[in-house]
């Protein structure tokens, strides 16, 4: 079994490619995705940069600005805006693969290439790939035209150069981990809790190593700690800005939806994303996984729990503290190591048929709980809200949207020649009202302002004086 490694990380990178590209344009846009369209598609870089900030408060605008590329190669339609986000989701299985493969290197490396040990890490990453494939929640955010899917690439290749320069050093390795730390929270500030993550894992090295004289494997890992002060440093006013930017928003309200977490919310959050019934499997493999590789793979069960757990403590502690920002897309990269550990409890299962009948059931419980998904309907019909609301403007008149923000997503399906007549304030005739999420009083102070029901589609009301 420990040779068919190649044929499963195939079957991973064909599967991940497949459910992230498959049917792209499916789903309407969001609103959250037309405010992304709407500042890529600014004339030049300059003013992506500008939109994006306006438009996406607390980031830096660094996906905006390549989807501004994207998009004059490959235009503006749906599947080709989201297909931007499916590559980088696609290029993660491979990087699943190549950062569960560092989290076992020290291990196969002590065994020698090539040797049981060595193809025994590449079975266990493999595996780890196929099951984050076929997961739904690295499947939902590489098919939306958002950050998140770039984020979530570049904090694992970045992790990934983190552990080889921890074990090996180089001078390469040292620079891409603290470059890549630095470019992946100007792509989303929470990518932070990743170098975070990783400063907690760098003390406990150093204390593993105890005082003077110094080991080599001390040296590296102060090597690395430097590496990436320096990379802090170097994206301070970058990522200050988006500090800033983002504390603005959140006292405007940016986070006013997000509630309180119970204090079982970080298990939750994993049953959630992983599906109920795929999730009490992951979660015993994972710790079937824990247990029997903490004495022969100790650094790496050690450091999966930190990375997994680790930036959600921060989270739980931010939501109490200050305000709530325990989202499961903030928090994307944790899910990798519970892959991680259950590609690990498989391997430790011993025979070829217990190997099998492992994953199998893994992967089939994930496909289903996609397939439950995908076959709902999700999305808003902005579309059809659009096109109501602009056969019943008058010549001259506006129309608005309920959240403001949301004009973005409707000015997208409105002819080019009629996107000025979408507007985020002003005395507008018509306004198209989301009519989830939205409590009954603030719909029907909407309601009074607008009281004309011109038509109901899938999660808006389009309402007229």
């Amino acid at each position: 079994m420990r040779r068919s490694w190649p044929l499963i990380l195939m079957l991973a990178i064909a599967a991940g490619a497949f459910l992230r590209f498959a049917n792209l344009g499916a789903n309407e846009m969001s609103a959250d995705e037309g405010a992304t369209w709407a500042a890529a598609v600014a004339p030049n870089v300059a003013q992506v940069i500008t939109l994006g900030e306006k438009l996406n408060p607390g980031k830096i605008a660094a996906h905006e600005v390549l989807l501004h590329g994207w998009i004059a190669m490959f235009g503006d339609g749906i599947e080709a805006l989201r297909s931007l986000s499916a590559l980088f989701g696609t290029i993660a299985v491979v990087l699943v693969f190549w950062v569960s493969r560092e989290m076992l290197g020290s291990v196969a490396e002590d065994a020698g290439a090539g040797g049981r040990e060595d193809r025994g890490a590449n079975l266990t990453a493999a595996i780890a790939a196929l099951l984050f494939a076929v997961n739904l929640i690295t499947i939902k955010y590489s098919r939306e035209l958002r950050m998140y899917s770039m984020t979530l690439a570049a904090s694992l290749a970045q992790i990934a150069l983190f552990l080889r320069a921890a074990r090996r050093g180089g001078v390469g390795n040292y620079a891409g981990a603290a470059a890549l730390a630095g470019a992946a929270v100007t792509v989303n500030f929470f990518a932070i809790l990743i170098p975070a993550a990783e400063g907690i894992w760098l003390v406990y090295l150093l204390a593993r190593a105890g005082p003077r004289p110094m080991t080599e494997d001390a040296r590296r890992v102060v090597r690395l700690a430097i590496a990436l002060a320096i990379g802090a440093v170097a994206f301070a006013p970058l990522i200050l800005m988006e500090l800033r930017n983002g504390s603005a928003a959140v006292s405007r309200g940016m986070l006013k939806w997000a509630e309180r977490p119970p204090l079982w919310e970080p298990v939750a959050l994993f049953n959630k994303a992983t599906g109920t019934f795929a999730f009490p499997l992951l979660a015993a493999l994972a710790a079937y996984g824990a247990i029997r590789g903490w004495r022969r793979a100790h650094d790496a069960v050690a450091f999966a729990l930190v990375w997994m757990w680790a930036p959600i403590a921060m989270l739980m502690i931010a939501s109490y503290a200050i305000t709530p920002v325990l989202v499961e897309r903030y928090v994307l990269s944790c899910f990798v190591p519970l892959f991680f550990l259950a590609a690990l409890g498989i391997r430790q299962l011993g025979s070829s048929r217990a190997l099998g009948l492992a994953l199998a059931a893994a992967v089939a419980l994930s496909i289903g709980h996609v397939y439950g998904f995908m076959r709902k309907p999700h999305d808003i019909q902005w579309r059809e809200a659009a096109t109501i609301a602009l056969q019943n403007l008058a010549p001259g008149a506006t129309l608005a949207t309920r959240p403001a923000y949301a004009v973005e997503v409707v000015r997208y399906y409105l002819p080019a020649a009629e996107r000025a007549r979408a507007e985020r304030g002003g005395d507008s005739s018509i306004v198209i009202v989301e009519n989830r999420k939205r409590g009954s009083g603030s719909l029907t102070a909407i309601r009074q302002q607008y009281p004309v029901t011109l038509a109901r589609v899938r999660g808006v009301d389009v309402l007229s004086r």
